[in-house]
């Protein structure tokens, strides 16, 4: 099933509760972007004492660090993460995270930026939940979509006709036709949520319009 999935890039609690509080009824799943200012240029607000407070939504933790081990390591007693998304381009051993991320008993997703190849995500498909592929640069809402990316996401699909296929970076009322047709199924949106003349809540009523009919 096909699904939208929020995703949050914020720099303070004050402006992630203000985009939290305007979609929370209309969500039960929130992608939190965490960025550590090495991996990508752009640093972001992540406190996991906050996240708990909101026990009616599941986050998933779309890791753009250089080191997942020690991001993992924060969010351990934080209840309400279901799924933590990292790079296969981190610095960290893949299979190290894959263990970390398995013992706290949430799901894996490995990301892959535009340029890296399908063939390094073989060795781990099947320890993983989710692959999400990047449809921009990672680190910055509002980049132009990178259109090469759909005949990827095309192959992978063919090659693993099961399992979820996340995309993120630009997905919007005209690129999430392009997305789904390649075989995507989890979305994760941010500007096209937060970041125009309209309301969240107007916004998310017509991307579900969108890939429900």
């Amino acid at each position: 099933m096909n699904q939208i999935i929020p995703a949050i890039l914020v720099h303070s609690e004050e402006q992630f509760r203000t985009q939290i509080n305007s979609i929370k009824d209309h969500t039960n799943l929130v992608q939190l972007d965490i960025a550590d200012g090495i991996f990508v240029d752009n640093k972001t607000w992540a406190d996991p004492n906050v996240i708990q407070q909101f026990t009616e939504i599941t986050f998933e933790l779309h890791l753009m660090v250089s080191h997942p081990l020690e991001e993992i390591d924060r969010w351990k007693n934080t209840p309400n993460i279901h799924r933590f998304l990292f790079h296969l381009e981190c610095a960290d051993p893949i299979a190290d995270v894959i263990v970390k991320i398995k013992e706290q008993h949430r799901e894996v997703g490995l990301v892959i930026n535009p340029e890296t190849s399908l063939e390094a995500l073989e060795p781990y498909i099947n320890n993983l939940d989710e692959v999400q592929f990047m449809t921009i640069h990672p680190g910055k809402q509002g980049q132009p979509f990178l259109p090469e990316v759909l005949k990827k996401i095309q192959a992978f699909r063919n090659k693993h006709p099961q399992l979820p296929i996340g995309v993120d970076g630009h997905i919007d009322e005209t690129t999430i036709p392009q997305v789904l047709s390649a075989g995507a199924t989890r979305l994760g949106i941010g500007s096209a949520i937060f970041g125009n003349e309209k309301t969240p809540t107007e916004n998310i009523r017509t991307l579900k319009q969108l890939i429900h009919g």
